[in-house]
């Protein structure tokens, strides 16, 4: 994005509203001080998870979360837009362009339906955590923020290519990364209020497998994945999609410890070249059971296809494309007629 970002991770909990006008103060002090040379953060997350009740959680008082009231039917969104109204004109103040971000909400569950996906799981879970947007919302925060942060993660499911999150019925073989549902999802609720014009960035994001150390078939199923995650996030119009980690927790690293290149850090490197600059043009949808999308790129036609449900599927292209690639960057003949698998590959076409 050419700047930093920073998150502010104070004590656990809202701040009482008499201390409002002295984190205010604080805000803008931090953000006059690291808005400039050599710092040049532009980029402020007001907290990291904060629908969460650290009671359910069990965070106690820590860095993460804490906002989270069972109490309230917003779960503690109100109060988190009082603190917005103290700290967006101060940060306003230091540094006109600095964009105020949300803190990385985690959306536990997809509350919508009847039954919600909430209520269906088991053990069941509240539906409130995922109504912390709206509560925000309601209690008047929508002008003092300019952007959602969010996170979406997708859980190895223990086959070659599979991954699905059920609090958010999202799966492989039905949906494709969950960013995608947790995106539509935060768009809804920012229209249903007349704040559609707000960006959104998936800050944290990865394929996870606490058991999968040194798992060739996981690091297959990752590389994989960074690629759809990608395509998929900026098909939704996210502003960043930023992986967690460089180093990985449960196993989603794109390096090893020694700084070695795990096979997802080679297809995260060829996605940003392949789709850096790139504007989303339309979804695939002539092939059946293929997930793709178009992307325009100066003076290329960018698509990326892979097989939704794991099949082979031989499609024939609507000509011969410039190039074709591996999710790794390597060549492959062009051709009018090709194989999609669970691999995700790239054409090139002209405009």
């Amino acid at each position: 994005m050419g700047a930093q970002n920073s998150r502010l991770r104070p004590y656990c909990g809202p701040i009482h509203p008499d201390k409002l006008p002295a984190f205010g103060s604080f805000m803008h002090e931090l953000v006059a001080r690291y808005s400039v040379p050599p710092y040049n953060v532009k980029y402020w997350e007001l907290w990291n998870e904060p629908d969460i009740d650290p009671s359910i959680f069990g965070y106690g008082d820590s860095i993460y979360g804490c906002w989270g009231d069972q109490s309230d039917s917003h779960y503690g969104g109100g109060y988190y837009a009082e603190m917005l109204k103290a700290a967006y004109p101060q940060i306003k103040a230091a540094d006109p362009q600095a964009q105020v971000l949300v803190g990385g909400l985690l959306l536990d569950c997809d509350p919508r339906g009847s039954p919600s996906v909430c209520a269906s799981l088991t053990p069941p879970h509240t539906d409130k955590p995922p109504k912390f947007l709206e509560g925000i919302l309601l209690g008047g925060g929508g002008p003092y923020f300019d952007g959602v942060s969010f996170h979406a993660y997708d859980v190895y499911w223990g086959a070659f290519g599979q991954y699905k999150i059920p609090n958010w019925n999202t799966a492989w073989d039905t949906t494709g990364p969950t960013v995608i549902a947790k995106a539509g999802f935060v768009k809804s609720v920012l229209a249903a209020y007349g704040f559609s014009g707000k960006f959104l960035m998936n800050t944290e994001t990865a394929i996870l497998c606490g058991s999968c150390s040194n798992d060739a078939i996981f690091e297959t199923t990752k590389a994989y994945y960074v690629a759809q995650a990608y395509a998929a996030a900026l098909a939704q119009g996210l502003r960043a999609n930023v992986w967690y980690s460089v180093l990985g927790w449960q196993n989603s690293g794109l390096l090893n410890s020694d700084l070695s290149s795990r096979p997802a850090y080679t297809a995260f490197q060829f996605a940003r070249s392949e789709l850096r600059d790139a504007t989303f043009v339309r979804e695939i949808t002539e092939y059946d059971h293929v997930k793709g999308y178009e992307f325009q790129r100066g003076d290329r036609r960018i698509w990326v296809l892979w097989s939704l449900d794991g099949a082979s599927h031989p499609i024939n292209l609507p000509g011969v494309p410039l190039a074709i690639y591996h999710v790794d960057g390597t060549p492959i003949p062009p051709v009018g007629s090709l194989t999609v698998t669970l691999e995700p590959l790239y054409l090139e076409w002209n405009p």
